[in-house]
């Protein structure tokens, strides 16, 4: 059992630095396309809104013009964190953490079998314990009831 137990933590252990590993890698994705989104949002409104800005103002008043630009630069941005967002563990991730499930189940089993034992040998030694207090008590068989009547009877012999 404790071979098993061993195998099982071990398993446990390792499964839980593999979804650490698969999560630190989906996490380090997600950071580089937000970053790459605050790249390209900062290009875009660096280049892109003084062109724009540049062909609205024949159009429209610089007031209109800027709040076309910064709208035009709000849907920019929320379409990069959007796409950062949708980054989802793999099939790799959710396997591995199958696994660690499964560990975690058989582990929790075998703590559950060895409390029973500690209990049973918990129980086991209270009996022995009582069993052994009953004979040096003279208790053992009903022995303390007989006393009085053997002691009697070896005095009636000792009369005669």
């Amino acid at each position: 059992m404790n071979t098993d137990l061993n195998a099982k933590i071990k398993l446990l252990v390792k499964s839980e630095k593999a979804i650490l590993n698969l999560e630190m890698r989906r996490k380090a994705r997600e950071t580089l396309w937000s970053a790459l989104g605050v790249v390209a949002v900062l290009i875009t409104l660096v280049i892109l809104n003084i062109t724009i800005f540049l062909y609205l103002t024949q159009s429209f008043t610089y007031a209109e013009s800027g709040a076309i630009l910064t709208i035009a630069n709000l849907l920019v941005t929320i379409l990069f964190f959007v796409i950062a967002s949708r980054q989802e563990r793999s099939a790799e991730a959710k396997s591995i953490e199958e696994i660690r499930d499964f560990a975690y189940e058989q582990l929790a089993s075998d703590i559950n079998e060895a409390k029973e034992s500690v209990k049973e040998f918990s129980q086991s030694a209270t009996t022995i314990k009582q069993n052994i207090e009953s004979f040096t008590n003279g208790n053992a068989f009903g022995l303390q009831k007989v006393i009085p009547l053997v002691n009697a009877l070896i005095d009636i012999t000792k009369k005669r």
